[in-house]
């Protein structure tokens, strides 16, 4: 990855003695890793007087290229035409690639970069100088990898949990090139375009880091890849069962056999306690549900606030289990949740059992009251709604949020739906109703401009430019 940039700089220079063919080679071959590299889409416009060649070049490769090779080309087309002085036009070309590559750090980077060009004044597209606390400590545990944030932000995994050694996999080789795609500003790793912190501008910038401590005044000081003290947060997403089968999730309901449950034994013994001994907030669940996991529920019982004193944690559920004599089993959780999650994606019934199928809403509806009940009384800190946007339900996010008040939440997050591979392209782009391109998007735009969606309580996610006051009075 390193010696692709090299090998871009390096050329640099010569490309006025470069014929546009061995150009084109050049960059495809600086793409070919599939992230996205914000050093060439700034070159780029270096080369203007050669840009007519090089365009002349990548649509005689776009007439007879295969599938494979469409994506990296299009974009090169894209960030020419840009140059050209082209850049609505380019976006909007580019534009069809958003959902077929929905996760894709290139692809995603590529419009991030256009509409940066557009509107040069936003803040949120300059991120050299700011940095992504996450990657330095927060780590994610999938069944079969490992990430440095959310896997649909930052699908490249640093390794495997299961080999055993949390300290090997935490400073991998994947991992100290994460960080240093954060240090460079490069953010090249990243969805940029599903990322709530890079849409809503929340990267922290450096120099604020670095007077809030002596670890973070050394670590931005030195550049440092390597982190020497374990993760703060860890995210529990290795079991996937689930008392639910939402569509946006899976194709049908899950519970892992015993040969499973057998290797998160393993997991959780040898891996998973040790690496919470240096955490202080623990996450359970990002793959299923806690509560109908007999993994995570041993787990839940065994983090006891006498042998992990420092230990916070942060709960995700679909709500349908959270009853009184569920709470009353964990002791453990009392007064130690800094954060309950419920995903509900509705504020009606009919939506709702829709879209998280197999709950019913009036169970939902009575653990979500109670889960209010417990805020109120001091037994856990905080209270979210999570409401995924799609097509099904765009038309109830404001309705979300009258929800949210009266059950008793403190807020409620909105994001985009993402493809975990449980749809085909043309499914994900009929749910997909904030692209520009879709049927629905100038209702959705609509619903956005909800001046419910304006309260302090509603946190915009990676939604932010359609929920932002900006967005609704255009």
């Amino acid at each position: 990855m390193e010696h692709q940039r090299d090998d871009w700089s390096q050329a640099d220079a010569g490309l006025p003695d470069l014929t546009a063919g061995e150009v084109v080679d050049l960059m495809q071959t600086v793409l070919s890793d599939e992230l996205d590299h914000p050093e060439l889409w700034a070159a780029i416009p270096d080369y203007v007087a050669a840009l007519p060649t090089i365009v002349a070049e990548v649509q005689a490769r776009l007439d007879c290229a295969g599938g494979a090779e469409r994506p990296s080309l299009l974009i090169l087309l894209a960030m020419c035409g840009a140059a050209l002085g082209q850049p609505k036009l380019m976006l909007e070309t580019l534009s069809p690639l958003a959902a077929r590559h929905s996760q894709s750090p290139l692809v995603q980077g590529a419009l991030f970069h256009l509409r940066g060009v557009l509107d040069p004044g936003n803040p949120k597209y300059r991120l050299a100088g700011k940095i992504c606390t996450k990657p330095f400590e927060q780590v994610d545990v999938l069944e079969n990898s490992t990430h440095l944030c959310c896997a649909s932000w930052l699908r490249t995994s640093v390794g495997d949990m299961n080999a055993g050694d949390w300290r090997a996999v935490w400073n991998s080789a994947e991992a100290q090139a994460i960080r240093e795609s954060i240090h460079d500003g490069s953010y090249r790793f990243c969805n940029k375009s599903a990322c709530p912190y890079i849409q809503s501008d929340a990267l922290v910038p450096a120099e604020a880091l670095r007077e809030q401590s002596a670890f973070w005044r050394d670590l931005l000081d030195a550049a440092a890849t390597t982190v020497n003290r374990g993760p703060r947060v860890v995210n529990l997403a290795y079991d996937r069962t689930c008392n639910l089968s939402c569509p946006s999730c899976r194709t049908e309901r899950f519970a892992a056999d015993e040969q499973l449950r057998e290797k998160f034994d393993a997991l959780q013994r040898d891996t998973i306690l040790p690496l919470l001994e240096h955490a202080r907030l623990v996450f359970v669940t990002g793959s299923g549900d806690p509560f109908a996991s007999k993994n995570f529920r041993r787990l839940m019982k065994e983090l006891t606030p006498e042998a992990y004193p420092d230990l916070r944690f942060q709960i995700m559920t679909n709500g349908m289990l959270f009853t009184p004599q569920q709470w009353a089993e964990f002791p453990s959780l009392h007064r130690r949740v800094a954060m309950l999650k419920i995903s509900v994606d509705a504020a009606a019934g009919p939506t709702h059992e829709l879209l998280r199928r197999g709950a019913r809403w009036p169970v939902v509806t009575r653990n979500m009251a109670f889960a209010g009940e417990l805020l109120a009384a001091g037994e856990i800190d905080n209270f979210e709604l999570v409401f995924t946007v799609q097509q099904e339900n765009y038309r109830e996010m404001g309705d979300a949020v009258d929800l949210a008040k009266t059950i008793g939440a403190r807020q409620i997050w909105f994001g985009r739906i993402t493809n975990w591979g449980t749809f085909g392209d043309e499914e994900y782009r009929r749910k997909a109703v904030f692209l520009p391109d879709h049927p629905e998007h100038r209702d959705f735009l609509i619903a956005a401009a909800d001046p419910r969606l304006r309260d302090p309580m509603v946190i915009e996610g990676d939604l932010e430019e359609f929920f932002a006051p900006a967005a609704r009075a255009a």
